[in-house]
């Protein structure tokens, strides 16, 4: 950390420095001599200036900051909703310091349009704040902030990385739902019953309504003593409390990646799953949860209650930190030099190989070579990664025994599960999730791999219960590839399940606006692209009887299930 000359004292010591030129040309003592004085006084302000870098050396400035409880029930964070950060420099040094700015280092979720500065006198502390707008539902991680300290003059300035990284979990957007979204045909009786009525067949439960006859109504419903008064045939229609079971079967794959940052189809797709899971548990119904893409990424049984809300919305936010092995686009190189570039920024320590060893040395085993040829020590790299794993758990399982809440990771006290065959690699993976390191998602697939994903999802969905309502939720990119594998599936959903739902993004919804004519040739191109893939998908939905709804950002659950229930049906093919 040295000092270094800020714009205006650049612009004074090439003038200074033009002075001496032009004195030394044309013969002038007086411009030659104003250019000693002007060099001189610079000098002298630099060394004044100097001890800051010193009081830097030696960690005599602090920064802490902190997120104080949001503005959504509970106190929790959402997407689109500005929160405050809190920040604290404490000065321990013996001379006054003046921040400039603060450059906070978050991940790129994280919209910072301000950078706070500060005046802080030896041996106090000054608070300031500043807003973040989270652009999108996830675990986020603010990694650090990069501050510069200025001369009063504003001649000189020098830049210093204070690596302070914590964890906020942000919700999905609130989506208006009302009522029940889609209505079971029959329902499940429970022990617990629901807080809505489903008519179903039986003489048992309350009474609905009387009516009239109509063709095919059994004669056990007839009402004899109202058909008596009436003088026409009259019938019972009862109802039942019950418990109605929802799936969700999410796709997370590239194509619901696509699109601007905290506008993409997984964005408005997790945002609607959360608000399904709310309005059912507030309901007393069961709702389970199947996310995949050439496979399945996780599931969760169908359960109700708020802590199984909060649980489930847990693994809606992991679907945007995937780190495994076969679902993002990194090699070995790339992965091992993004981690040792991170920690020698965040924690300082070099894991480069200076000198090469022999060809023949054992070590080879443990070194690897990054995208530009630089050799890393990926076994040291691993042992720091599970050093620093081990600080975080223990972090966390103090902040569970003192009522906090885990910032990421696999579970409470545990390494997040991490998909990775090669064991030297998995360290730096699980560093990754649980530091907010972001790698590429993977956006090509291998054939038939995202129709066995697709058919492995459906299988998990109806093995642990027998939904009443079946809600996917995708592009329908490469299901048709598989057809054979597709059609039983989607037979064996539509057999199981009591209503089925297909909800799809629109192409061009979440496409950014084009503002030139070869930018909207470019997006027609992508749209046509996009439907292209999209149609033999839903071609196979519709002939399984599968309601298909095109949705955009704009429209609520209410509207899309409305124009679901007014679909007409196909009969069931094959």
């Amino acid at each position: 950390m040295i000092p270094r000359l800020a714009t205006r004292g650049r612009l004074i010591l090439v003038t200074a420095l033009l002075f001496l030129l032009v004195g030394s040309i044309h013969g002038e003592p007086p411009l030659a001599a104003l250019a000693g004085m002007i060099l001189t006084a610079l000098l002298a302000l630099y060394l004044a200036f100097y001890p800051t870098a010193i009081l830097l050396r030696r960690k005599k400035i602090e920064l802490s900051w902190w997120v104080p409880p949001g503005d959504q029930p509970g106190g929790a964070l959402a997407a689109d909703r500005v929160f405050q950060l809190h920040l604290a420099f404490r000065n321990h040094g013996s001379r006054k310091l003046r921040i400039l700015s603060s450059n906070i280092l978050a991940a790129s979720a994280l919209q910072l349009d301000e950078r706070p500065s500060a005046t802080v006198r030896r041996g106090q502390q000054v608070e300031v704040t500043t807003t973040v707008k989270p652009l999108a539902a996830g675990y986020h991680v603010l990694h650090g902030a990069a501050l510069t300290f200025g001369d009063a003059l504003g001649l000189f300035d020098i830049e210093a990385f204070f690596p302070n990284p914590i964890a906020i979990k942000v919700f999905p957007r609130a989506v208006p739902l009302r009522g029940q979204p889609v209505r079971a045909i029959g329902g499940a009786l429970h022990e617990q019953v629901g807080m809505h009525h489903v008519r179903r067949r039986g003489l048992a439960g309350e009474l609905r309504e009387l009516r009239e006859h109509s063709h095919g109504d059994p004669f056990k419903f007839i009402a004899w003593k109202a058909t008596a008064k009436r003088g026409k045939l009259m019938v019972r229609d009862l109802e039942n409390e019950v418990v109605t079971t929802h799936a969700v079967i999410l796709d997370v794959g590239a194509g619901m990646r696509a699109g601007p940052r905290g506008r993409t189809p997984l964005d408005w797709a997790c945002d609607s799953a959360a608000a399904l899971a709310k309005t059912a548990v507030g309901n007393s119904d069961r709702i389970g949860l199947v996310a995949y893409d050439t496979r399945p990424l996780f599931d969760l049984a169908p359960d109700t209650g708020h802590h199984y809300y909060l649980k489930l919305v847990d693994r809606l936010l992991d679907t945007r930190s995937v780190v495994d092995a076969d679902l993002t686009d990194v090699t070995a190189g790339e992965l091992v030099a993004l981690v040792a570039r991170y920690l020698a920024h965040q924690e300082a320590i070099d894991v480069r190989v200076k000198v090469a060893p022999p060809l023949d040395d054992q070590r080879w085993h443990a070194i690897q070579a990054g995208p530009d040829g630089q050799l890393y020590d990926v076994a040291a790299t691993g042992r720091l990664c599970k050093r620093l794993i081990e600080l975080m758990l223990g972090r966390e399982r103090q902040g569970d025994r003192g009522g906090g809440e885990r910032g990421g990771g696999g579970g409470k006290g545990k390494a997040p599960v991490v998909f990775e065959d090669d064991p030297q690699l998995l360290p730096l993976r699980q560093f990754c999730r649980m530091r907010g390191i972001e790698l590429p998602y993977r956006a090509s697939w291998e054939h038939g791999r995202r129709t066995a994903g697709l058919a492995t999802a459906i299988e998990r969905a109806v093995a642990s219960a027998r939904p009443d309502v079946a809600i996917v939720i995708s592009d329908l990119a490469g299901i048709a590839e598989d057809e054979p594998r597709a059609r039983k599936a989607l037979a064996r959903l539509r057999r199981v399940a009591g209503r089925v739902v297909a909800l799809v993004p629109a192409p061009e919804a979440f496409l950014p606006v084009a503002t030139t004519v070869h930018g909207r040739r470019i997006r027609e191109l992508v749209v046509r692209d996009a439907r292209s893939t999209m149609d033999a998908g839903r071609r196979l939905f519709v002939r399984h009887g599968i309601t298909v709804v095109e949705a955009v950002p704009g429209d609520s659950l209410d509207r899309l299930i409305g124009r679901a229930k007014g679909a007409v049906r196909r009969p069931l093919a094959g």
